[in-house]
């Protein structure tokens, strides 16, 4: 109330972790505009591709092919078998997170450049326009990631991605942030989450006063 009596606008701070960052993504090209422009820090938290840790399951293709038969019969919304996955999950959910260019598919490193610019590109227009600051923050021990992933190569990859729509190759809207001994929760390696809030910490500390986040 006292921010509005002043005439300042509340901003706000994502943090999203896990299948949270495909949410923070999507947010900013479709959330309400008035609240989007005033998101001043997003930290993406362990963005891995929810397709490619399954893809290596031996029952991987017969569970694709299966969801895309339901959906193609108009049963996106029935139910996939508990063998499918870990949660009660849809075939169109299914197949959103784990098909190849499904609606959620936003962080596989074997995305090209030009498909990875089209599913991320809008956070460095929209974040230069706004003032949004991005943190991408990848575990380098991270037990959702298959092994052949270079995982430095493809947080790079990401930012890239996301700063591909800016005005100039000098301005970074979005910045990677390694995390070597993490897990995917950073809950084993010492200080790992410590040195996450650390650097989310400091993303805020350098906002203009009048940008910073509102209390909850």
């Amino acid at each position: 109330e006292e921010e509005e009596e002043d005439g300042v606008e509340p901003t706000f701070a994502l943090v999203g972790h896990s299948t949270g960052c495909q949410n923070s993504v999507h947010f900013v090209k479709y959330g309400q505009e008035d609240l989007v422009k005033r998101t001043k820090v997003i930290a993406l938290q362990a963005p891995v591709s929810d397709r490619e840790g399954p893809s290596q399951e031996p029952q991987y293709n017969s569970n694709i092919e299966y969801a895309r038969k339901l959906k193609k019969e108009g049963n996106e919304n029935e139910m996939m078998p508990r063998s499918a996955f870990w949660a009660p999950i849809t075939a169109s959910r299914f197949l959103s997170l784990q098909d190849v260019g499904g609606d959620d598919d936003f962080f596989s490193s074997d995305l090209n450049r030009e498909e990875m610019e089209d599913k991320l590109g809008h956070i460095g227009k929209v974040g230069e326009e706004y003032g949004l600051n991005v943190l991408v923050a990848y575990s380098g021990d991270d037990e959702y990631v298959p092994e052949f992933v270079d995982k430095e190569q493809l947080v790079d990859k990401m930012c890239f991605a996301m700063n591909s729509q800016c005005s100039s190759s000098s301005v970074k809207v979005a910045r990677p942030f390694m995390i070597p001994t993490g897990n995917h929760n950073l809950s084993k390696g010492e200080g790992d989450a410590e040195r996450f809030v650390e650097a989310v910490g400091e993303m805020l500390s350098n906002l203009p006063k009048q940008s910073l986040p509102a209390e909850q």
